[in-house]
């Protein structure tokens, strides 16, 4: 009887966008410079240090937009906003759960998911005195 009302719980508070696509989404980032320094990548505030592009990171799907921040040495620092859009596999699950399987998908962030796949940070050259 635990594992039927289990089965029962995990299906009825999941939902299409949540189940296929989950919370987060892979996006890849790359610039338009290509040096050897050591580059810092701030994402969603989590700091990836040492990087080199194109790196490839999973940002947290949702409502709001993400913000990402690079540093490399010699060059001012260059800022990527990440828009969001609407994932149709969310409409699944109105057909199987209503409206509860819509609420979960927005609940969890997985009804949207990033604009694009590729972002490019666009970099310039700090000026020398």
């Amino acid at each position: 009887m635990k594992n039927v009302l289990l089965i029962f719980c995990v299906l009825m508070f999941s939902s299409c966008a949540t189940i296929f696509s989950g919370t987060k989404s892979k996006v890849v980032f790359d610039s338009n410079v290509n040096v050897n320094e050591e580059t810092t990548l701030v994402v969603d505030g989590v700091k990836h240090s040492n990087v080199s592009f194109p790196y490839t990171t999973k940002v947290k799907r949702g409502f709001s937009q993400t913000i990402a921040k690079a540093e490399i040495q010699g060059y001012k620092p260059a800022t990527v906003v990440i828009g969001k859009k609407f994932n149709f596999l969310s409409l699944l699950s109105l057909p199987s759960w209503g409206l509860i399987g819509f609420g979960v998908d927005a609940a969890t962030g997985a009804m949207m998911k990033p604009e694009y796949k590729n972002y490019i940070f666009e970099f310039d050259k700090l000026e020398e005195k």
